[in-house]
């Protein structure tokens, strides 16, 4: 394994963790104290994500390689970009919630970024399935799209369950 690749397992390992550590908060203080952890366990899988995007421009740079081709690239992209929005919306809801309206009006916004949360979760395990089909994969790493898709399924299995539906505000007085 790489340093890209360990790079960017180590993000979405920290980020899948950030999801999860907000899951079992009742208390105002649990849901204090699992709100910073998870910005900081975001901010490391972010810092991790982007040393590993700079690896491998890096290394297309160096080789003279193509940059944003291959589905693999256009959707790990789109990730990165969705990730950066999400975690500026975040920071701001809960840090700055003045640019809001208030507290209250930030909170209203929760549901939105915890949907768009899990669509990004969603959208990280499909572009390691998708990097299973690029020219580098196929020649040098020859990681199996089954194994993938195994291990992300066990990954959803293991997160699926601890998602709190109510917390999406789709109930009715929400």
């Amino acid at each position: 394994m790489t340093v890209l690749q360990l790079l960017n397992s180590a993000a979405i390992l920290l980020f899948t963790q950030g999801v999860l550590i907000l899951q079992p908060t009742h208390t105002p203080k649990q849901k204090k104290h699992g709100t910073w952890a998870h910005a900081g366990l975001n901010d490391l899988a972010l810092m991790s994500g982007i040393a590993g995007l700079v690896v491998i421009e890096y290394n297309k740079i160096a080789h003279n390689g193509t940059h944003f081709v291959s589905p693999h690239a256009i959707l790990g992209l789109i990730t990165y970009i969705l990730i950066l929005i999400q975690g500026l919306i975040g920071f701001t809801q809960y840090f700055v919630p003045q640019i809001y309206g208030g507290e209250e009006n930030a909170k209203k916004l929760y549901k939105y970024h915890r949907v768009s949360g899990y669509v990004i979760f969603l959208m990280l395990l499909a572009t390691v399935a998708a990097a299973t089909q690029t020219d580098y994969n196929k020649n040098v790493l020859q990681i199996k799209l089954w194994a993938v898709l195994v291990a992300a399924a066990i990954t959803l299995i293991g997160v699926l369950p601890r998602v709190k539906k109510q917390k999406f505000g789709w109930l009715a007085g929400q």
